[in-house]
């Protein structure tokens, strides 16, 4: 069974899909009931039966992580084995504006829920000698944008929890069988994004930095996220994906030639 947070709407509701097309029962939760609702019902439509459960809550409740993994397992008849941590918010705010709530909200939500949750799963996972933790990073883990210092310091933390989360939930441990690695999108189409995609120049210049040339949809993350779920990847761990179309990956090229 897998969780995923921010399983509502973008990245979240693509990979929640993904999952169950791929026979995994799925819990979307997140704090708005009807983009879930509308999650769960759309997913349970395309598989023809009760796949997927919507479940209200606030992963940056950090004492609530228990119950959160409690009330999955609750609702999906078993615990999770997949634990998808997706939620995020993005403060977009110069630095001279940014308050003590941006902080918190930015680092508890993207940074200390993931491994709550993560240590609310691992006994359920240990006990099932197989566990998989994937946590969303960022091209903001490794580049600057402009007034985004909580969202960049966040996803830059997420690379290494995926490490540490990694070395913790190992045999060392009497940990069998879990992988913990991290997916870095590049500019992905979502609500998240909204005001970058509203301004077509912007849009078509971050695509013009891919090697791929276009941005990227919510659905070019589902098979890197699947793969990182199953058995296949057994030996793939503490691993961070730029699944960015190139946009990491590329240098300075020259004007194209007009003759």
């Amino acid at each position: 069974m897998a969780l995923v947070t921010g399983g509502g709407t973008g990245i979240g509701a693509a990979l929640a899909q993904g999952l169950s097309e791929s026979g995994a029962k799925v819990v979307v939760a997140g704090r708005s009931a009807e983009p879930l609702n509308a999650t769960a019902a759309r997913i349970n439509a395309q598989i023809g039966d009760e796949v997927c459960w919507p479940l209200v809550c606030d992963v940056a409740d950090l004492e609530s992580a228990d119950s959160t993994v409690a009330k999955a397992a609750e609702l999906a008849g078993a615990p999770p084995v997949l634990l998808i941590n997706n939620a995020g918010v993005n403060v977009r705010q110069p630095a001279a504006e940014l308050t003590v709530e941006h902080w918190h909200r930015s680092l508890d939500l993207m940074l200390a829920a993931p491994f709550f949750l993560a240590r609310a799963c691992a006994p359920a996972m240990a006990k099932a000698r197989y566990g998989r933790i994937v946590t969303t990073a960022s091209l903001q883990s490794a580049q600057a944008f402009p007034n985004s210092i909580p969202y960049a310091a966040a996803k830059s933390g997420v690379l290494g929890l995926t490490r540490a989360l990694a070395e913790a939930y190992s045999p060392e441990y009497g940990y069998e069988g879990i992988t913990c690695n991290a997916i870095a999108p590049g500019f992905v189409q979502t609500e998240l994004t909204a005001s970058v995609f509203a301004n077509n120049a912007l849009a078509a210049s971050l695509a013009a930095r891919t090697i791929s040339g276009r941005n990227s949809v919510p659905s070019d993350l589902v098979g890197t996220c699947v793969f990182l779920c199953a058995p296949a990847s057994a030996y793939v761990n503490a691993q961070t994906l730029y699944v960015d179309g190139g946009f990491a990956a590329l240098g300075a090229r020259p004007p194209q030639s007009t003759v």
